[in-house]
């Protein structure tokens, strides 16, 4: 994965919904309803109080503080 790839920043606007930019400067939104929805892994990402504390780990995938993450390679399915 080259750094292009990578996001720099990710912010939470709306319950499900993510904001992010890549490391070249393209911003892009997020849909991660159909992930929340059907995997009972996430279930704490319902909450948006917990969701909006995303954070990018050194890879560029993102994480929560309970253990849920998505990997660099499957963000960008969730791009609308």
């Amino acid at each position: 994965m080259n750094s292009a790839t990578k996001i720099s920043q990710v912010r939470a606007q709306a319950p499900y919904t993510l904001y992010v930019t890549k490391q070249d400067g393209q911003e892009m939104e997020l849909d991660l309803t159909p992930l929340i929805e059907t995997r009972e892994v996430f279930w704490r990402l319902k909450n948006f109080r917990y969701f909006r504390h995303v954070k990018i780990d050194p890879l560029g995938g993102l994480y929560w503080s309970e253990g849920e993450d998505i990997s660099p390679t499957k963000i960008f399915h969730y791009a609308k």
